[in-house]
């Protein structure tokens, strides 16, 4: 029924947010969600050790001014009627910690005089329990949930520290923010060329990318430009920031060149495909089918980081795309490939508003400015009906 209700909200063209729900079903709803190509994250809260005992207080505190007691009470006709006064604390909604624990202050004689004391343990004891239970939740989300969302691939999985009171205005900023995660397709060369500004651009565009929240599609490369980029933003961001997509030939010339597999904890994710096709096709419409504001940038490199560029720059001017596409130019190295766009476009063979879809960064930050939406420069998007 869950995954049905997903369904409905999806069709509606909003986004489903599933919250709480108990052990045993989060996983089985997660593995439909996977099964019917759902893209997720997931944020979960852990409590901030050094104040969790007085959160739980404050919290107890909060339900009971909200009514707690007419609730259980509520339960306690329940169990009146469908369970012929038997008191059951094992079984469907009689489990919810609280009821057992105030269940002698419910049965006592409102003139009772130990009716307070009842009060006064019965809250000692869902507060005990309730820590003993968190801990438990605790346990499950790091020996089972979290490895599970690991290995499913989840666009970002972070924890967030739960604090007093903190509400929607604590914990929904930064899962919004993942909602909104860019995308950027980087290119770059499977060598570290000559100079060692290269592979430090291409650190430094990791470090970029990590500031902005943004997720890494490239080449699937562990050596040179792609190699640096890939693991320096696995160091500062987790192996789920980045997704390398390779060809079978190359990951397996990779790997007798290196004499060794490509590590995920140092270079993320990576998905093996059968050739320069589907690869180059799979890391494109990543980004297109990425949030507002991802989009393609290139690094040093050689004729197949030519060759993406151009094909990535081609799509825009076809309007199959309107993403953010930038070279990332240190010291120089594509003045050539720049003059070129120049003198094609003074010669008649590239449109003056196709000369500028090509942005110019010579800085990480500069890089990240221009992805995106081309802040309403010219594009074709639309006029052509692409499948």
């Amino acid at each position: 029924m869950a995954a049905d209700k997903m369904e409905e909200i999806t069709h509606r063209g909003k986004l489903p947010i599933l919250v709480g729900g108990s052990t045993s079903l989060a996983i089985p709803l997660l593995h439909e969600a996977i099964k019917r190509q759902y893209r997720f994250i997931a944020a979960t809260l852990v409590p901030r050790q050094s104040t969790y005992w007085q959160f739980i207080q404050v919290s107890a505190s909060e339900m009971l001014e909200r009514g707690l007691l007419d609730e259980l009470e509520e339960l306690r006709d329940l169990q009146q009627s469908l369970l012929a006064d038997n008191a059951c604390f094992h079984k469907g909604v009689w489990k919810a910690i609280g009821y057992q624990e105030f269940y002698p202050y419910l049965e006592a004689d409102t003139s009772c005089s130990s009716r307070q004391s009842s009060f006064q343990r019965g809250l000692a004891l869902m507060n005990a329990n309730t820590l003993q239970y968190s801990f438990h939740q605790l346990e499950w989300i790091r020996s089972i949930l979290s490895p599970f969302l690991n290995q499913a691939g989840v666009v970002c999985h972070i924890e967030l520290e739960r604090k007093i009171s903190s509400g929607w205005s604590i914990v929904g900023p930064p899962f919004l923010r993942l909602v909104e995660i860019e995308l950027t397709f980087t290119s770059g060369g499977s060598s570290p060329g000559n100079d060692p500004k290269h592979i430090d651009a291409a650190k430094k565009l990791a470090f970029a990318l990590h500031q902005h929240n943004f997720k890494l599609v490239y080449g699937g490369g562990t050596t040179g430009i792609m190699g640096a980029i890939a693991s320096t933003l696995v160091t500062l961001s987790g192996p789920s920031a980045v997704q390398g997509i390779i060809p079978v030939a190359l990951a397996k010339y990779e790997e007798r060149v290196t004499k060794k597999s490509a590590d995920p904890s140092k270079f993320g994710r990576r998905t093996v495909v059968k050739d320069m096709h589907t690869r180059k096709r799979l890391m494109i419409d990543a980004v297109i089918g990425g949030t507002p504001g991802s989009g393609f940038v290139a690094l040093s490199g050689g004729y197949g980081t030519l060759e993406e560029l151009l094909e990535t720059t081609t799509w825009y001017q076809l309007g199959i795309h309107q993403c953010g596409i930038c070279v990332f130019d240190v010291c120089g190295f594509y003045k050539g490939l720049l003059d070129w766009v120049h003198q094609a476009a003074l010669a008649g063979f590239v449109g003056t508003e196709d000369a500028t879809i090509l942005r110019i960064a010579t800085t990480a930050e500069e890089a990240i400015g221009y992805l995106g939406s081309q802040n309403g420069r010219y594009s074709r998007k639309g006029q052509l009906e692409w499948d």
